[in-house]
């Protein structure tokens, strides 16, 4: 999915950063005496989609496609995508999403087949890259994604992650998303060119998951998570 235009020459630091405050002001909330929520919807309040009722572990059935993100210590993001396609595909690509204050990387990827190891760089480039396998149905990718979690400089541990994977093309038209963290307080989903808006459902402190269907299954996921120390 492509993301917000990129940084042009006229925009500077200070407007990528004001840029990157607008997208956080629709996740953050002020509390008395300052301090931030960092927060959209509790647990108990109606979310924007409702969540899947199916598990999040095993292969989706054909035809939709799940991606786990667990944030890690320091706010790296491990990404595991799991892809079932109905017609054999043998060609993935990975996009990294073009964000106003932030410059995300992506390394360690490892892309499989139908459980053979596909042809591609370890690492994606500003370009992207590109993977390539004999036709499968089911493609697993896995990757270390950097720079997409912003720390709060007023609440202790929490971090906004301005998007929770990378753009990978042969999403399906069911897509489950997954976040997990030490505690996740809310996700938002965001379409191109338009403001993020709460969505998903709390699955306990740890985890929420969104399920996302037709025009938003590329939908750019944001989530207000505290970072394990």
């Amino acid at each position: 999915m492509p993301g917000p235009p990129p940084t042009g020459p006229g925009r500077g630091p200070r407007q990528s950063r004001r840029t990157l405050a607008l997208v956080a002001a629709a996740l953050v909330g002020v509390l008395a005496g300052g301090a931030v929520a960092w927060q959209v919807v509790g647990p108990d309040e109606p979310s924007g989609s409702p969540a899947a009722s199916v598990p999040v572990d095993g292969w989706p059935i054909a035809g939709e496609s799940r991606a786990v993100t667990e944030v890690l210590p320091g706010g790296n993001l491990e990404v595991t995508h799991w892809i079932h396609a109905e017609d054999p595909i043998d060609e993935l690509r990975l996009t990294l999403p073009q964000l106003d204050g932030a410059e995300v990387s992506a390394t360690d990827v490892e892309v499989t087949g139908d459980g053979r190891a596909a042809s591609g760089p370890a690492t994606v480039a500003r370009s992207g890259a590109t993977y390539a396998f004999t036709d499968a149905t089911r493609i697993q990718v896995r990757y270390l994604m950097s720079g997409a979690v912003e720390l709060s400089s007023s609440a202790d541990g929490r971090g906004l992650a301005t998007t929770t994977s990378l753009d990978v093309t042969a999403t399906q038209a069911r897509d489950v998303r997954v976040v997990r963290s030490q505690e996740v307080l809310s996700l938002a989903c965001a379409e191109p060119d338009e403001q993020p808006v709460p969505c998903g459902k709390s699955e306990g402190d740890d985890q929420w998951r969104v399920e996302l269907a037709g025009t938003g299954a590329g939908s750019r996921v944001l989530a207000v998570v505290t970072v394990p120390s």
